[in-house]
C-alpha cells in the first residue's frame, strides 16, 4: 500500500476503520446529531454517524431532513476541540500561590471532518501552532485525521473558489469518499495511514472507480465556488476602503459575532480573572470577535466605533492582512458565518460587491 494511492471497499470496511481506530486506543471525534443540528462530538459507535441525514445550508438557514443524503460541515469546527472556547491559564490559591495547569491529552482521531476543516487546522498550525499555544501543540501531537471528501457541497460552501476543497490534497492520515452506498475509496496520507488501512480488506481502485471519483470531484468543485476570483482580491479590497458595501451590510448586522465564533479559522481571544468565594481565583483565556463592540475598546477610547468599520476589518483580516501574517487566506470557503449570521449576510456576496465597485470604477 502507498500513500497517496487510492483503494476501494465496501461501508463495510469503512465501519471496519473506525473500530481499527477505536482499538487503537482513541478517542474519536466526529459528526452527530444532537438536538437537531449536526455537531461534533465523541462517537462510540460508527452508527452515530449521521449518514442518510442531509443538512440545508442557507444565508441565515440551517435544517436536517432524514432523507438518505448528505450533511457538509457541521456546526462545530476542530478549532473547538483544538482552540476551546474556554481555557484556564493559571490559578491563584488563596495563599497567593500561581499553579499552572498541566495540559494532558489522550490520543484523538477526528473522524470524518471535511477537507475545509483539514485546511483550517493546517492554518492553525502555522498561528497558534507558530506562535507556541502550549494547549494547541500538546493537542495537535496526539492528533490521527481522518477526512472525508465532499462530493455533494452544500449551497454556502464555496472551499473550490479558497482552494481548500472538495478533496483533500495533504496533511491529512486517511481521507475518504464514499462514491454510493457499496463503494468507498480510501486514500493513505501518512505512514501512520498506511499502517491502519493495512488492516482493512481492500483492493486497488480500478479504471472505472478512478474515473468515478475524479467525476464526482469535478462536479463537486464546479458548485462549491464563489462569484470573485482570488487573483488581485487583496489588491482590489484594499482598492476600495470606504465602499459603501460596508455601511450598507452594518445597516443589516447585529453585531453579535456569530461569525467569529462559527469559524474555524477566527483566533482572537480575551483574557478575564474570575475570583472565587474561597479567595481563590483563575485567569481565563476565552474566545472574542472583532465584531463585537467591546473589541476594539481600549483605555483611551475605541479606535472602531463603527459596525461597518468592524466588518470590514473582518473581511480584510480574513482575504488581505492574514496573508501578510501567516501567508495564506484566513478563509476557508466552510460557508459557517452564511449559514450561522442571524441576519443572513453572505460573505462572498459582500467580497464580490466590493471587488466590482473597483472594478466598474477602472473601467471609467
Amino acid at each position: 500500500m502507498f500513500s497517496g494511492s487510492l483503494y476501494s471497499g465496501g461501508l463495510s470496511e469503512l465501519k471496519r476503520l473506525f473500530q481499527e481506530v477505536r482499538d487503537r486506543n482513541y478517542r474519536v471525534i466526529g459528526p452527530k446529531l444532537e438536538d437537531d443540528a449536526i455537531r461534533l462530538g465523541e462517537l462510540q459507535s460508527f452508527d452515530e454517524i449521521p449518514y442518510g441525514v442531509s443538512d440545508i445550508q442557507r444565508p441565515g438557514y440551517y435544517r436536517i431532513q432524514m432523507d438518505g443524503g448528505r450533511f457538509r460541515s457541521p456546526l462545530d469546527s476542530p478549532k473547538r476541540l483544538l482552540y476551546p472556547p474556554e481555557l484556564t491559564i493559571l490559578r491563584i490559591t488563596q495563599d497567593w500561590k500561581i499553579e499552572y495547569p498541566e495540559y494532558r491529552f489522550e490520543k484523538t482521531a477526528l473522524f470524518g471532518i471535511k477537507p475545509c476543516d483539514l485546511a483550517a487546522i493546517k492554518i492553525m498550525d502555522r498561528v497558534q501552532g507558530e506562535l507556541g499555544d502550549e494547549y494547541f501543540l500538546k493537542m495537535r501531537e496526539n492528533l490521527l485525521l481522518v477526512v472525508e471528501n465532499c462530493v455533494e457541497p452544500g449551497e454556502n460552501c464555496f472551499c473550490a473558489t479558497m482552494g481548500t476543497g472538495p478533496v483533500a490534497s495533504i496533511g491529512f492520515d486517511i481521507a475518504y469518499t464514499r462514491l454510493d452506498d457499496s463503494t468507498v475509496l480510501f486514500q493513505p496520507g501518512s505512514d501512520l495511514g498506511v499502517d491502519i488501512l493495512g488492516e482493512l480488506n481492500l483492493e486497488p481502485a480500478t479504471p472505472d472507480q478512478t474515473d468515478a471519483f475524479k467525476e464526482a470531484i469535478l462536479k463537486a468543485s464546479e458548485k462549491a465556488r464563489a462569484a470573485f476570483r482570488l487573483e488581485n482580491l487583496p489588491d482590489m479590497l484594499e482598492l476600495n476602503l470606504e465602499s459603501k458595501v460596508y455601511q450598507e451590510i452594518a445597516e443589516r448586522c447585529l453585531g453579535c459575532a456569530n461569525c467569529n465564533m462559527v469559524c474555524p479559522t477566527c483566533f482572537c481571544f480575551d483574557i478575564i480573572d474570575e475570583p472565587e468565594l474561597d479567595g481563590s481565583s483563575r485567569r481565563v483565556r476565552i474566545w472574542d470577535g472583532c465584531h463585537s463592540y467591546s473589541y476594539a475598546q481600549v483605555a483611551g477610547g475605541h479606535f472602531r466605533k463603527d459596525l461597518w468599520a468592524r466588518y470590514r476589518h473582518w473581511v480584510l483580516h480574513k482575504f488581505v492582512y492574514w496573508l501578510r501574517q501567516f501567508g495564506s487566506f484566513g478563509c476557508v470557503g466552510c460557508g459557517r458565518c452564511i449559514t450561522w449570521c442571524p441576519a443572513g449576510i453572505d460573505l462572498r456576496e459582500v467580497v464580490f460587491k466590493v471587488v466590482k465597485e473597483v472594478e466598474e470604477r477602472c473601467r471609467k
